[in-house]
């Protein structure tokens, strides 16, 4: 395992807050990251911070969820941070066409 990445446990109901904002250094703390590597996420498009100022992000909670998934895909299929990002891109697409399947699913009475 990197020495960039360590295990930390978020309360579930944190997750769906949608009105919770973690600065870069909250984000940091909760998910067991390096500033560095955070940047490095955000440079690949992985997550979005909201800029406050010129040096100063903030996340929203909902982010945390997805560098979980993240540094799981890393670990579990040793992937470097730039085929996690297809990866993620990829699921999230396969996500979407799902739900316009079962979408139609439901139009045509289908199920």
């Amino acid at each position: 395992m990197s020495k960039d990445i360590t295990t930390v446990i978020i309360d579930e109901h944190q997750l769906h807050e949608s009105g919770v904002w973690l600065s870069l250094n909250d984000l940091c703390e909760r998910c067991g990251l390096k500033q560095t590597l955070v940047v490095e996420l955000v440079e690949l498009g992985l997550i979005a911070p909201e800029t406050v100022t010129a040096d100063r992000w903030q996340f929203q909670v909902s982010v945390v969820p997805t560098l979980h998934q993240a540094v799981r895909l890393k670990r579990e299929l040793d992937l470097d941070w730039q085929g996690v990002a297809v990866a993620m891109d990829l699921l999230e697409e396969l996500q979407a066409l799902r739900q316009q399947v079962h979408s139609l699913e439901r139009q045509l009475g289908v199920r």
